[in-house]
């Protein structure tokens, strides 16, 4: 334990400054994470912006495309005849046109509920224009169900056997009667590659298992070469990934409590890089909560950045502290200590026996007013000194004299 005032003074100063680093370290740590989750934010505001946008231009094609094609009469005869041939023949060749200029890739014919259900769950299908081999199966569906109910054009996301499809369906009518309803669709991982290319972060979308198919979805994933990572979540399931890790993309949370503005995450670490996280929900026609949008921003440079002003800061603030400790250490030296020393060895001096050496207030503060205190300490305890001195003379005299 230190035992002089000065070595307390450089513990006390030794503590400051590790106080201050530590108070630094922690200032910018909490100002890093500040920058991190405005980046994050922009970031999901920014995708969901540009999701909404992608959604609506989309939207807006298909509908007009749609519209154009209800009322061409050879579509309608194909709808009539009910007859997948011929609207395979027919469809086949626009359908390659609008996928490769529009990204357009569902063009489906369905056939119109049975008369008198009132309240249809779903359809059956006519033909599938990008996947011809697959008709003649009833597909339960909302936005199928909803066209089919109130009959009138339908646009929303929905999910199909592959993943989200953005679909626009309307019904086809002929003197009051209904032939059958014809369907647009676009996927939506497309969408996320173009966003990408124009921000140059990594997209993902999650959807929940209960709203799949694990036999199709295997049987898709087998067919497309790909792994199949049905079980890498418990509950959610990774559809769509523009990342080359899909580890970076899995979520613990529920869907249906994502917040509509999204929700920051925490950053990952890897492969040397700073990964800012964030996710918002998308809701389906119907207006649930069905999956949610992963956003990955590399915020590298960010960080690297705020890391090297931290520890720039921390060993400015160092330095500093330390030459402040150091002139403070000399400065309390010189008016505290080394005026202390001198009194005591003055003290030393007087209880030796030189009587005659002074104390002289060396500055007019707090220490000078001791040093005129110790003064007049030193002159009464000579004087007391003295008087003993003088009894202790004259008591001798008087026995001297005595004896005689």
């Amino acid at each position: 334990m230190p035992t002089t005032i000065r070595s307390k003074m450089l513990v006390v100063i030794a503590a400051s400054l590790a106080v201050g680093v530590a108070g630094q370290s922690w200032y910018f740590h909490r100002l890093s994470q500040e920058e991190a989750a405005r980046l994050t934010a922009e970031s999901i505001h920014s995708a969901s912006a540009a999701f909404a946008e992608v959604e609506r231009t989309s939207t807006d094609l298909m509908e007009a495309s749609i519209a154009a094609l209800g009322r061409d009469p050879e579509v309608r005869a194909a709808m009539a005849s009910r007859d997948p041939a011929r609207a395979l023949v027919l469809s086949q060749p626009l359908y390659r046109d609008y996928r490769v200029r529009f990204g357009i890739t569902h063009w489906n014919y369905w056939e119109p509920e049975p008369a008198g259900d009132m309240a249809p769950k779903g359809l059956r299908c006519i033909l599938r224009v990008g996947t011809p081999d697959m008709h003649g199966d009833f597909v339960e569906r909302v936005t199928l169900a909803r066209v089919a109910r109130e009959h009138r054009m339908i646009t929303g996301l929905d999910l199909g056997y592959t993943g989200l499809v953005l679909r626009v369906l309307v019904p086809i009518d002929e003197d009051g009667k209904t032939l059958g309803y014809l369907e647009l669709g676009k996927e939506i991982g497309g969408v996320f590659k173009d966003m990408k290319k124009v921000s140059s972060n990594e997209y993902g979308f999650l959807v929940e298992k209960r709203h799949m198919d694990e036999k199709k979805w295997t049987t898709t994933r087998t067919t497309a070469g790909v792994r199949n990572n049905w079980n890498d979540m418990p509950d959610l399931l990774l559809i769509e990934n523009t990342a080359p890790d899909a580890e970076i993309l899995t979520y613990g949370g529920r869907i249906a409590d994502l917040p509509d503005e999204g929700r920051a995450l925490e950053i990952v670490k890897k492969d040397g890089r700073a990964l800012a996280r964030g996710v918002f929900p998308v809701r389906n026609v119907a207006g649930d909560k069905i999956g949610a949008v992963f956003v990955l921003r590399d915020i590298s440079a960010v960080y690297d950045q705020m890391r090297s002003a931290r520890w720039q800061a921390i060993l400015g603030t160092t330095v500093l502290m330390i030459v402040l400790g150091a002139i403070l250490a000399a400065v309390f030296h010189l008016l505290v200590v080394r005026r202390l020393r001198k009194m005591i060895a003055v003290a030393n001096r007087v209880v030796g026996g030189e009587f005659d050496v002074e104390i002289v207030p060396s500055a007019n503060d707090e220490l000078g007013e001791f040093e005129t205190l110790f003064e007049q300490f030193r002159i009464l305890f000579v004087e007391l000194i003295g008087h003993a001195q003088q009894r202790a003379t004259g008591t001798a005299d008087r026995s001297s004299r005595g004896a005689r």
